[in-house]
């Protein structure tokens, strides 16, 4: 079984994958460079073009990606894991919204819904992980 460190380390690659994978996703979308994703897919959403969603993904969703993997890193514990799994809940969120809007048009969308799953899945083991570290400290300590 991993342990803490592991997990920690796990936690922050994802976290930091999803967070590069989101803001050169939203660089993508307003620059036009790499995605060539027609503006009448947002027919039938509030959006005429990628600017807002593109803002969303890169701010909201890279931000709060990019933020916990730094929390992760070298925040506080306890902090850490629900950093990671509100960020991975909000990568499910996305995605989720993402879908309903504009339907299901690319692999990619289930990837990064499960990128956002494995963020909240590994949030909680390395939650478990803490919990077990501090009650075994606790455990050894003099009465």
């Amino acid at each position: 079984m991993m342990g803490e460190k592991g997990i920690r380390i796990a936690v922050v690659v994802v976290d930091l994958f999803e967070a590069a994978s989101a803001i050169v996703g939203a660089v993508g979308l307003l620059a036009g460079w790499f995605m060539y994703i027609p503006a009448s897919v947002l027919s039938g959403t509030p959006f005429t073009d990628f600017t807002v969603p593109a803002l969303l993904l890169g701010v909201v969703v890279g931000g709060s990606a990019l933020a916990a993997g730094v929390i992760t890193a070298f925040g506080r514990r306890r902090v850490d894991a629900l950093a990671s799994a509100a960020a991975g809940a909000i990568t499910v969120g996305w995605l989720s919204i993402e879908v309903a809007m504009i339907g299901l048009g690319s692999w990619a969308q289930v990837a990064y819904l499960l990128v956002g799953l494995v963020m909240i899945g590994l949030a909680r083991l390395l939650w478990k992980a803490e919990s077990h570290s501090v009650s075994a400290r606790r455990s050894h300590l003099p009465v």
